[in-house]
């Protein structure tokens, strides 16, 4: 899958109204996401700005705690909660994508892309 990018949260959130940004940002900032040790993970691949920090985001709702029941979804990435929103898998199971992400605990965004890449090719 080519990830999609969208300019703004805004055109994202238009394009995914089933896995929604929240429009408050103080509620997109405590979603429960990956953030890298709260580095944020850099952006190795083009459409984002080659070096930027980023957050990866489970949508909608944030990766899922342990006793919360699992839900589908889309990982995304952004600065932090803001656009450019870069699609990286689209109707996976949020808690499986959390889980793969934090094994591999990854610093760059392709090795993000990696992580996600088994759980894309079995939701397909």
């Amino acid at each position: 899958m080519t990830p999609k990018l969208f300019e703004s949260v805004e055109a994202y959130n238009a394009a995914h109204p089933a896995s929604p940004f929240p429009a408050d940002r103080h509620a997109r900032s405590v979603l429960r996401g990956y953030r890298a040790a709260m580095q944020g993970v850099t952006d190795d691949v083009t459409g984002t700005g080659s070096g930027a920090s980023l957050t990866v985001d489970f949508l909608p709702g944030g990766a899922p705690l342990p006793d919360e029941s699992d839900r589908v979804g889309n990982v995304v990435a952004s600065r932090w909660g803001e656009g450019p929103v870069l699609v990286l898998a689209e109707n996976v199971s949020l808690r499986t994508a959390w889980e793969a992400i934090k094994e591999a605990w990854p610093k760059y965004l392709s090795e993000v892309r990696t992580a996600l890449e088994p759980i894309r090719k079995a939701d397909a």
